[in-house]
């Protein structure tokens, strides 16, 4: 099972890989920071990386080669493919002054590499091949930490800088991309924290346990599909962000619920009743829903607005008395200042604002209770 799962990683990676390939335009591959590159580079090294996940093969490159040399192609690999990615990152959200941070990365990944390089040469090559979990000696424990240690600072570096530029990107195709390039780090970074723990096993047994191995394991995976997931093109989000704008209409649809009820209430001879539709019937067509939803509100606040206009609360006899006179006062504030000229999405907007109002004052239905109640 392990093995299906690494091979398939390692597979998806490389067809990733190649197929990037394809879209750089390798004659200005240099313009814009050489943004492009870094991206691909990073693939190219986080495959090469993929390949040393399958035990398998790293018995078989053991056998012929050096002793635990996959070991130190997979970490150098791993932290330079990294680095490559927080280039790309800077690059591309980055601020100027975000500049000096790269090259002082780039000067931390050569000394790191140069480390595990000396490590490996005096130590690591002369060990038999390394198969456990858990470092079995000292040298061990040190290639380990210096190199997840920095994983851990480049995972950081992305992760502020996509958090510094996240609110001021309005693309909904590119915050989700951008969120999930967060979200992978922040699982990135666990998963080092993780194999520093477990390496510190090697002082304290007690860390080393299964059930921090496994979480290891769970944090790798979600990861990798994490970093697969904001690869892909972006035609591939396109249904994502429909779904996500739909779920978005669906929480509007409830919030305009108190406006449509109340006025229900206060003129039902002239308010239609809207039908509620099941969460699932409304995102097929979330525009259709609205928009019925805001005629039967402007309906009744026209016919609000023509009552109190001839002085309806101070008539003889009074149209509305004790709790509805309440209701009235409550819905004439939260919908006085709301104009029905502009945009439809700028109306629906508007009165959105005013139903949140209104349910400030109401008894409030768990939108997920309703949904549930509409399946």
């Amino acid at each position: 099972m392990i093995f299906a799962v690494e091979l398939s990683i390692c597979i998806m990676a490389w067809i990733l890989t190649m197929s990037r390939m394809k879209t750089i335009h390798w004659q200005d591959v240099r313009k814009n920071g050489g943004i492009a590159l870094h991206v691909w580079l990073m693939m190219v090294f986080f495959s090469i990386t993929t390949v040393f996940l399958i035990k398998e093969f790293n018995d078989l490159f053991d056998a012929y080669t050096l002793n635990n040399l996959d070991r130190l192609i997979a970490y150098s690999s791993l932290l330079t493919g990294m680095t490559f990615g927080a280039m790309a990152a800077i690059e591309t959200v980055g601020k100027p002054s975000d500049l000096t941070i790269s090259r002082w990365l780039w000067r931390t990944l050569f000394a790191t590499i140069i480390a595990l390089v000396v490590i490996y040469s005096l130590f690591l090559s002369r060990l038999s091949n390394i198969s456990s979990f858990v470092p079995q000696s000292l040298p061990e424990v040190l290639f380990m930490v210096i190199t997840f240690a920095l994983g851990i600072l480049l995972s950081a570096t992305v992760s502020r800088v996509y958090l510094t530029y996240l609110p001021s990107e309005t693309a909904p195709i590119m915050r989700i991309r951008s969120i999930l390039i967060i979200a992978s780090t922040f699982i990135v970074c666990g998963y080092f924290i993780v194999k520093i723990i477990i390496a510190a096993g090697y002082f304290w047994p007690a860390l080393a346990s299964q059930g921090l191995i496994d979480l290891s394991w769970a944090f790798l995976i979600s990861t990798v599909l994490l970093y697969f997931s904001f690869l892909l093109s972006n035609r591939m989000y396109a249904p994502l962000v429909v779904i996500s704008r739909n779920i978005q209409s669906w929480r509007t649809f409830q919030d305009l619920r108190y406006i449509r009820e109340g006025l229900l209430r206060l003129f039902p001879e002239v308010v239609l009743p809207v039908p509620e539709p099941s969460f699932w019937r409304f995102m097929l067509n979330p525009e259709y829903h609205l928009y019925r939803a805001v005629i039967a509100i402007m309906d009744g606040k026209t016919m609000l607005d023509d009552l109190l206009s001839e002085g309806a609360l101070h008539s003889e006899p009074p149209l509305w008395e004790g709790d509805m006179l309440q209701e009235v006062e409550h819905m004439k504030q939260a919908l006085q200042s709301i104009s029905s000229s502009g945009d439809f999405w700028g109306i629906v907007s508007e009165y959105r604002k005013a139903g949140r109002s209104l349910a400030q004052v109401q008894p409030r239905v768990s939108v997920w209770e309703r949904v549930k109640n509409g399946l």
